[in-house]
């Protein structure tokens, strides 16, 4: 029994007198590269005119607002909910509650 807790705090007082650096862990530096994402041929930006967006298209296009005035014109301000949850039309300002 006594050799026992001897053992345990001969190992106890080893323990304290290492040095601080051999108890800390080492310092970990995270790194990444950039990287990109290739684009498909098709849709790589246009140079001059771009042509009116057609339903469910997102790039290589403008808006018809933007362009000519004409269709859904955007609001100014953030509704606090996805267009796909509002059934209602909105107002072009945020209105004063």
């Amino acid at each position: 029994m006594n050799k026992i807790l001897l053992t345990g705090v001969a190992t106890a007082l080893a323990g304290l007198s290492m040095p601080a650096a051999a108890q800390t862990a080492p310092t970990i530096n995270y790194v990444s590269n950039e990287t990109a994402q290739p684009v498909p041929q098709d849709e790589q930006p246009k140079s001059g005119e771009l042509p009116i967006c057609k339903p469910k298209q997102e790039t290589n296009c403008i808006n018809s607002w933007e362009a000519n005035k004409t269709g859904n014109r955007p609001i100014n301000y953030w509704p606090g909910r996805s267009a796909s949850e509002i059934d209602e039309p909105l107002p072009l300002n945020e209105p004063k509650n």
